[in-house]
């Protein structure tokens, strides 16, 4: 039993100890204790779930078995898709030992073997492996953002290295789930939908995202409107808005409230079973069923928050990793935010015309859920769209409009007339959204909060919302104290010395100074870096080559494609350093390192790490 399981039993004894006491004095011992309690449960849950996904692969390629656990994905050359991994067969071993963790499996596709799909067994050889981390570099941990996912690492299956099995698994829940996502995707390529259009119309009814591009993803993202494209709680709320208009009239019948709201939780429940059964669908369905239930059984104004704390306890209770998940943050916070924001933001203007009003309502509501995740936002990405209340005001009907076609489509058959409505109503969003993001100054970037910054922020945005509500100089003379600690971390970083950096990695040669990366090309390989000169080997072009005077390098990062050896290359240069790349075979690899030793230059292997950083003087 580890320090931390004792510990709680400790703290769940003294809780227990404390509940019967009827001392006035000791209620808040009580309720610190509780939260304790809850916070190490917490630790003791996330420390079980990580070692249940951790896994020490072997460092070579050897023999596995698995089963496609979701609908496979096209890549530019593989196909990708989540393999639950049951066992392998090291070639020493005689006999197969478990496994039991999912990984991310690229495959070539073989046309010998045919098409695989959800649920289909195979037998692969490959090398798994956590991947490496270049966090310095990119400011993304792509192993451990896997790792909250219960992703234990990932492999590339070559053509006539794997091969499909005769036994098929049966399908689980969310595989037939995810599988009747790809029959209403087909639906919606049965009506003519395609390109930009299918892509929305899959992602805003079904969340199903593969199709969309780039470009699309970005003009959103430059609008302030990307949750659009993610199902979430305002596509839940939206459509349960449709389904409580249709059925209204229920209302008056005896007992009418509570079939209704038995009704629109039910179909809730099978959408999100549609789009299938993601994480931020079923966070959203759950909040809202609980919502229903504490709106049955209390009028207290504080049912909506401790229903949305409910369900985030549940969900944590059952997966932990989902703590660390941003969209699970941004979810939960941006539901805070309307619950406390909205009404202190929406009694401030009220008029006696319907229209005024709803556009006040439309902004309140966008400015709340702005302002509650505005400090995850430039934390985690550093970004901010500056006219996202214009782009709201149009995408919360427009999105109402798709929905509504939508369903009306599925249920009644495809209208050619509707359909046109639904694919004008398409075209009529994405065309105001790239508007907006040509807008001058549509986003700013590069604003990075630090942990400590965005948590200043939002302490910040509380005192401020504490002193709205009830004003008070205590209050004000606390948003004033937050407001100058926050000022002083900025001023702090601002006088703190700068310094530029040379990256090498992913098969690049990059410099970056704080948030800004560029990458570097040379037609020649070369590049010179203020007193550094650096090459990159990722070709044969200095194979065989003869020079009267050898060029001085400081560094030479050996990618895969390279062709030759270090005696090649030493002909042409005179090497400080080598670096090789991670993608390198392991084989070839090992041998330039044994003739870098022989010759006494100095290496560096980045098999560990994703990323190798030089600091530039």
């Amino acid at each position: 039993m580890s320090e931390l399981e004792i510990a709680w039993g400790c703290t769940f004894v003294i809780a227990l100890a404390c509940y019967p006491l009827k001392v006035y004095r000791w209620r808040m011992l009580f309720g610190i204790v509780v939260y304790v309690n809850v916070a190490l449960l917490g630790a003791v849950l996330f420390l079980s779930e990580r070692e249940a996904i951790r896994y020490a692969w072997v460092k070579k390629p050897v023999v596995y078995i698995g089963t496609i656990m979701d609908v496979p994905h096209h890549k530019p050359k593989t196909m990708q898709a989540v393999v639950q991994v049951e066992c392998m067969k090291v070639d020493s071993a005689q006999c197969w030992q478990a496994v039991d963790r999912k990984i991310v499996l690229y495959w070539m596709p073989d046309s010998i073997q045919g098409v695989l799909s959800c649920g289909d067994r195979l037998v692969f050889r490959s090398r798994i492996s956590r991947p490496v981390s270049d966090v310095e570099l990119s400011g993304f941990d792509y192993g451990l953002y896997l790792e909250r996912q219960g992703i234990a690492g990932t492999a590339v299956a070559f053509a006539g290295d794997w091969q499909k099995l005769k036994s098929h698994t049966s399908l689980s829940f969310r595989q037939r789930a995810l599988l009747y996502r790809e029959q209403i995707v087909r639906i919606f390529q049965s009506w003519g939908l395609e390109g930009e259009v299918l892509a929305v119309v899959s992602a805003l009814t079904v969340g199903d995202k593969s199709e969309l591009t780039q470009e699309l993803k970005d003009s959103y993202t430059a609008a302030g409107t990307s949750h659009i494209l993610a199902l979430s709680g305002m596509h839940i709320v939206l459509l349960a808005f449709i389904v409580s208009w249709i059925l209204y009239p229920l209302r008056y019948v005896r007992g009418g409230k509570w079939l209704l709201s038995i009704l629109v939780v039910i179909f809730l429940w099978s959408f999100a079973f549609l789009s299938g059964l993601s994480p931020s669908v079923i966070r959203a369905v759950v909040m809202y069923t609980l919502c229903v239930v504490a709106a049955v059984f209390t009028e207290s104004r504080f049912a909506g928050v401790s229903s949305v704390s409910l369900a985030a306890f549940l969900m944590l209770l059952y997966q932990p990793m989902y703590l660390f998940d941003v969209s699970f943050q941004l979810s939960f916070v941006a539901v805070l935010s309307l619950l406390v924001i909205y009404p202190l933001v929406e009694r401030l203007l009220h008029s006696r015309w319907w229209v005024l009003n709803y556009l006040w309502q439309s902004l309140a509501i966008s400015f709340a859920a702005q302002l509650g995740t505005l400090p995850f936002i430039l934390c985690y990405f550093g970004t901010f769209p500056t006219y996202f209340l214009l782009a709201n005001l149009v995408v919360t009907p427009l999105s109402v409009v798709i929905l509504a076609l939508t369903l009306i489509c599925l249920v009644c058959g495809a209208i050619s007339w509707l359909v046109k409505g639904l694919s004008l109503s398409v075209q009529v969003l994405n065309g105001i959204m790239e508007w907006v993001q040509g807008l001058s100054g549509s986003q700013i970037t590069s604003v990075y909060f630090s942990p400590l910054q965005a948590w200043l922020l939002a302490l910040c945005i509380v005192a401020a919302l504490l002193y709205v509500s009830r004003r008070s100089a205590r209050k004000l003379i606390a948003v004033l104290c937050c407001l100058d600690v926050l000022m002083v971390t900025f001023l702090v970083d601002r006088l703190a010395s700068t310094e530029d950096y040379l990256y090498f990695s992913r098969s690049g040669i990059y410099t970056k100074r704080e948030h800004n990366v560029v990458q570097l090309f040379a037609k020649n390989g070369i590049c010179q870096i203020k007193t550094l000169r650096v090459a990159l080997a990722n070709d044969a072009r200095w194979k065989d080559k003869e020079v009267t005077e050898r060029l001085p390098l400081d560094y030479i990062y050996i990618c895969k494609g390279f062709k030759g050896d270090m005696e090649d290359l030493t002909a042409l240069f005179q090497l400080r350093k080598v670096v090789f790349d991670n993608a390198l075979n392991e084989s070839y690899k090992k041998r330039l390192r044994d003739e870098c030793e022989s010759l006494g230059i100095a290496c560096v292997d980045m098999t560990e790490k994703g990323s190798y950083a030089v600091l530039i003087k």
